[in-house]
């Protein structure tokens, strides 16, 4: 996998846990966003969805700090 393959993998993840989360009116933290990441990672049987979770995490922690 490619490096343009892993963003768009890590992009995809983020926002299909966004979308699964959003709703009208309320907004999103960080720490939820990456806690349903963490629990997607342990729930998909994708490897490769589980390392696009990964990778999402820590570049999400990374701009936290």
């Amino acid at each position: 996998m490619n490096n343009d393959d892993a963003a768009e993998d890590i992009y995809a993840v983020i926002g299909t846990v966004v979308a699964r989360l959003l709703k009208p009116g309320e907004y999103l933290t960080l720490h939820e966003i990456t806690t349903a990441l963490h629990a997607m990672s342990e729930t998909e049987s994708g490897q490769d969805v589980r390392h696009a979770c990964r990778a999402a995490i820590q570049m999400l922690a990374r701009q936290m700090h």
